[in-house]
């Protein structure tokens, strides 16, 4: 009767342990970290045979809006762990993904449900398009650096979508965190002509104190700050 009752017991807590919001799917699964280096030609500005890869990246397409929409400090970066769980590089992140099957990946599904929370800005269409076909594409640990036309710089060809994907989680809903809100045009523009200095020291990683340095996923690749700096220089062109 004994051994039923701590039988019975060791069930109850297994089923308890297993029941967390967030459950890390492939916890006892080797994950490859190998990083597979892709540089995509980029869109135009090129020859009329140019085109740009149909890879999605890892370091400039997804983790950017992992770090950004639920990887913010507080939430699931390394210190706070909210739940258990890190969403600030691959090896975590790939705990809730199932390469090649999107429908069965943790991190994927539950994004626009608790993920990330309701109160906060909320990834687009187009965000939740590029992480799940980041996944059908075998979810790699894929690095580009080549991946834009620095002839592009209005704000509505590429700004828009680089402060979005890179600072929409923390600073796309006003007034946005530390006050700083860069969710329209118009918000952008005001801030960074009144902050010039401090935000292109932000971009580039350049900032006397290492947390001010943007975005919290790593810095950019190069031709992203270049169309930025471009923007900036040019009078911010809509």
């Amino acid at each position: 009767m004994k051994n039923t009752r701590i039988y019975i017991l060791f069930l109850l807590l297994t089923g308890a342990m297993l029941s967390c919001k967030h459950d890390i799917i492939n916890n006892n699964v080797i994950i490859n970290t190998d990083t597979t280096v892709i540089v995509a030609p980029p869109i135009g500005g090129g020859s009329s045979t140019t085109t740009a890869s149909d890879t999605v990246c890892f370091n400039t397409d997804v983790l950017p809006l992992y770090v950004s929409y639920c990887g913010s400090s507080g939430c699931h970066d390394a210190n706070s762990k909210r739940e258990g769980v890190i969403l600030t590089d691959y090896a975590h992140i790939m705990l809730g993904i199932r390469a090649k099957q999107s429908s069965s990946s943790r991190y994927y599904t539950i994004i626009g449900g608790s993920m990330p929370p309701r109160t906060s800005t909320q990834m687009t269409a187009t965000n939740i398009a590029t992480i799940k076909k980041w996944i059908d594409q075998g979810a790699l640990n894929s690095q580009c650096t080549n991946v834009c036309d620095t002839t592009v710089f209005t704000y509505a060809g590429a700004i828009q979508t680089i402060i979005g994907n890179n600072c929409g989680g923390c600073h796309g809903t006003s007034p946005g965190t530390a006050n700083v809100y860069l969710g329209t045009y118009a918000a952008a523009k005001a801030y960074i002509t009144a902050n010039t200095n401090l935000f292109n020291n932000a971009i580039n990683w350049t900032s006397t104190t290492a947390a001010m340095n943007m975005p919290q996923s790593g810095k950019m690749v190069a031709c992203k700050i270049t169309q930025i700096q471009k923007w900036i220089k040019a009078g911010y062109p809509q």
